[in-house]
């Protein structure tokens, strides 16, 4: 997991992360999905910004997200997001599969 953002039960959203640099180094970790009401901002040692989270809900999240190899896997300004071919994104329904899941379907 390099990113993920839900919210709880009370609608208050919780993220965790560990980011990754253009190289694959490991830059920054949050120990378990945690808010951030200040908002949060990280940049690699040479300054690409990797996530800027900001602290007003409603206010656009910008990302480049890399993986151990340092592959970037995906990327957004905020206003579009690009997928690299080696990313794969599931969406969790409440209380439902995730859709493309390959659960059978009931008869």
């Amino acid at each position: 997991m390099i990113l993920s953002i839900a919210a709880d039960t009370e609608g208050c959203l919780r993220v965790k992360f560990q980011l990754y640099d253009s190289s694959g180094h490991a830059v920054a970790e949050s120990d378990e999905a945690s808010s951030f009401p200040a908002g949060v901002r990280v940049h690699s040692e040479e300054g690409e910004l990797l996530l800027d989270l900001p602290a007003k809900i409603g206010e656009n999240i910008l990302y480049r997200l890399y993986n151990r190899k340092g592959e970037l896997l995906t990327s957004s300004d905020g206003v579009s997001t690009r997928i690299g071919p080696c990313l794969r994104m599931e969406s969790w329904p409440r209380g439902g599969v995730p859709q493309g899941s390959r659960q059978p379907r009931p008869a």
